[in-house]
């Protein structure tokens, strides 16, 4: 006869990992698929809830749409098992900013006897005020400068959150997170589990973070990260590029929701054309203290509730993001600025083809960026 190991307290746990976005969410997730068998001996149940899919967005999804059958439904079919249930996506976290969702999620959990417990990553907001302005490019969100982005942000507008409406609507404090999780933080207060994980600050792995958080094993031989598991960065030339081709795309009035794959163009033209550049940093010092000073305060009330420390003992990296040399590019002649200028126009001509896709559209686009290529220098 086999037995289970209770959790703490002697009940399930359904845990919600719920980012939040570019805290390396897509790499946890296809290390947690391949390591299940792990995961299950350590009586974790890692499982999707619709058939043929791998990914939880059905159930963020069902949330927006107010819709609770799918959450019942998988519920209920988790329950005639034992041990914890761990849900994992970045989606989560837009919806944990709201009181009534949290509470009918802990309800929900409560009815199958679990309780909640909800996981969130909090990465520095010059490391992700950066990497989210690189993303929002590469899929041709928003076409703002990297300056002009951090003054919406400041002033509390979140360059693109506007093309959301209704339940999909997004808030544009996302930086600010004693202010975004001000709901979640007060349930916290109310006895609901959430634990915030300081993004590669304890650990430069962040499964590792998740596995000790949750109180597993990190020395298992859990699955190692993947490339394509991995969301790739632009680096300076690729994300001038990027907003380049964004300005083409508005002119021409093409939404990125046409473009199928979109965030895998731009990664895909930099592997093409041999740019190894490094990786984007838009910050100079000056720029870096006045976002580093505009979020001190809350970061501090944020971090002493939920660490019981200041801000800058848990973020030890932060001196360093502020020495970080900065990593922009722009042509540095007229030649360059028409080589580059042409490699838009193709990539602009390319995403054309592809929404109206015609008879040798795919020989004709290969021999044109075969003779598109430039030399090393650009």
């Amino acid at each position: 006869m086999t037995t289970t190991t209770p959790s703490a307290g002697g009940r399930r746990r359904l845990i919600l990992h719920a980012g939040t976005h570019k805290t390396a969410s897509t790499d946890i997730q296809s290390r947690l698929l391949r390591s299940r068998t792990l995961l299950e001996q350590e009586n974790v149940h890692y499982r999707f809830p619709l058939e043929g899919l791998l990914h939880f967005k059905p159930l963020t999804k069902a949330i927006a749409q107010g819709d609770w059958c799918l959450w019942r439904d998988y519920l209920e079919v988790m329950t005639r098992g034992d041990g914890d249930v761990l849900l994992s996506a970045e989606q989560f976290a837009p919806r944990l900013t709201q009181r009534k969702t949290i509470r009918q999620l802990r309800r929900l959990a409560r009815e199958k006897g679990y309780e909640l417990t909800i996981v969130i990553f909090i990465r520095s907001q010059l490391d992700y005020i950066n990497s989210r302005y690189a993303y929002t490019l590469k899929r041709f969100y928003q076409t703002t400068t990297f300056e002009s982005y951090v003054e919406e942000v400041l002033a509390g507008r979140l360059p693109s959150s506007g093309t959301f409406t209704g339940p999909n609507a997004k808030r544009s404090d996302v930086f600010d997170f004693w202010s975004y999780f001000a709901d979640l933080l007060q349930e916290r207060e109310r006895g609901l589990d959430v634990r915030f994980i300081p993004f590669r600050q304890t650990d430069p792995d962040p499964l590792r973070q998740l596995l000790r958080t949750l109180d597993l094993n990190p020395h298992l031989p859990w699955a190692a990260s993947r490339s394509d598991a991995l969301n790739q960065s632009p680096g300076p030339r690729a994300t001038w590029l990027a907003r380049q081709v964004g300005l083409r795309l508005a002119r021409h009035g093409i939404s990125h929701r046409v473009i199928e794959n979109s965030s895998a163009i731009i990664p895909l033209e930099q592997s093409f054309r041999r740019w190894h550049d490094g990786s984007y940093w838009g910050f100079d010092l000056d720029l870096a203290r006045v976002v580093q000073r505009h979020f001190k305060n809350n970061n501090n009330l944020f971090a002493e509730a939920v660490w019981g420390r200041r801000w800058k003992e848990v973020f030890v990296q932060d001196k360093s993001l502020l020495q970080r040399p900065q990593a922009v590019y722009a042509p540095e002649n007229a030649g360059e600025m028409v080589a580059m200028q042409r490699i838009a126009d193709h990539v602009l001509l390319r995403i054309q083809r592809r929404l109206q896709p015609r008879a040798f559209h795919r020989l004709r686009e290969a021999m044109e960026r075969l003779g598109s290529t430039l030399p090393s220098t650009i």
